[in-house]
This record gives C-alpha cells, sequence and structure tokens, in this order.
C-alpha cells in the first residue's frame, strides 16, 4: 500500500503539485537520516546528505522509473551521497582495535547473559554497538533489520553483489556482536 501511495505522491509532484513531495520527505526523513549517520558517523554530515539525497531525488524524480520501490530508490542516493560525503572528507580511515584480537585469544570467558537484558537496554546496547561499527557495515545491518530489507534490496541500494552483501551482512554480525559483547563487558567492569 505505501509503495502505491508514493507513486501517487510522485505522479502529483510530477504534474505540479510540488508541495506533494514533502509528504514522501516526512515518510523517510528518519530512516535516510539514520542511514546517512549510519555511513557519515558525523550528525552534520548525516542531515547535509539527507537533504542532499532528497534535493538529488527531488530533481531526478521525472525519472524514477519505478521498478523499485521509492524507498529502495532514495536509500540508494542516500548510500551514494554518504560515500561522496566520506571521500570529501577523507573520514573513510579504519583504526585497528587490539582489543578484538584480545577478546578471541580467550575463549573461556563465558558469554554476556543477554537475555536478561531489559527492552531498552537491548535496543541501547544494540545502538551503541551498531555506532561503533564500520559505516557500510552499519548501513547494511540498520537496512536488514531495522527496515527489513530482503538481501536483494540491499543489493539495488549499495551496488553489491547479492553474494557480496549476504558476505558483509555476515562480518558485519560477527563485528556487531564483537563491539556487542565489548560494551556490555565495559558496563559490567562499571558496575563492579
Amino acid at each position: 500500500m505505501k509503495m502505491q501511495d508514493d507513486k501517487h505522491i510522485i505522479k502529483l509532484v510530477l504534474q505540479g503539485d510540488v508541495a506533494a513531495y514533502s509528504e514522501l520527505v516526512d515518510r523517510y526523513r528518519h530512516m535516510v537520516f539514520t542511514l546517512a549517520m549510519q555511513l557519515t558517523k558525523n550528525e552534520s554530515d548525516a542531515e547535509e546528505v539527507a537533504q542532499d539525497a532528497f534535493l538529488k531525488a527531488f530533481r531526478a524524480l521525472s525519472k524514477f522509473e519505478g521498478r523499485s520501490s521509492f524507498s529502495t530508490w532514495i536509500y540508494r542516493i542516500t548510500y551514494h551521497q554518504s560515500i561522496t560525503m566520506l571521500r570529501k572528507n577523507k573520514k573513510h580511515a579504519v583504526v585497528y582495535d587490539e582489543r578484538f584480537e584480545k577478546e578471541e585469544n580467550n575463549p573461556d570467558e563465558e558469554n554476556v547473559p543477554f537475555e536478561r537484558l531489559e527492552k531498552d537496554d537491548r535496543k541501547r546496547f544494540l545502538k551503541a554497538s551498531l555506532e561503533r561499527l564500520k559505516g557500510q557495515e552499519a548501513f547494511i545491518l540498520t537496512l536488514y533489520y531495522y527496515e527489513g530489507r530482503k538481501v536483494e534490496e540491499i543489493s539495488q541500494i549499495t551496488g553489491f553483489s547479492v553474494s557480496n552483501v549476504k558476505v558483509r551482512l555476515f562480518r558485519a554480525r560477527k563485528n556487531l556482536l564483537k563491539e556487542l559483547k565489548y560494551i556490555l563487558q565495559s558496563e559490567a567492569g562499571s558496575l563492579l
């Protein structure tokens, strides 16, 4: 139903009702900003990316063919705008974190009892862990889990092959677990 509504709004905009575009902006602004934030890791950059993505989409609206949903299209634009921003700012350097080696060499450590965390705590810790991931990993996990996008749609959005998206999802989940364990161990340590 939403896709049909989006197409109707796009039709109105193309017929001259430019104000109707604000409905699409309102509908997708939160997720566009969230996805941009996952990649850029900077609020002002994410805001700029979101504005640029919506502006670019508006200017190219007549080229939107409707083969995918508008959300897939705007997320793809957001992804590319974010990558452009990262290249422009040269913020894509990866910092090696030695604590991962320490964790991997300690298999005897008990797993953190994730099941006991309250729902709000789970969200808080997951969000903090997600923020610590590299931009593309966080972006793909956000699309997959929060947006409920299928691997094929993520492939369309990012331009990666389906198998590459699967590999990236696997690695991102693994890194998310490492970050989550690190954060939960730090949290537990601060309580003692």
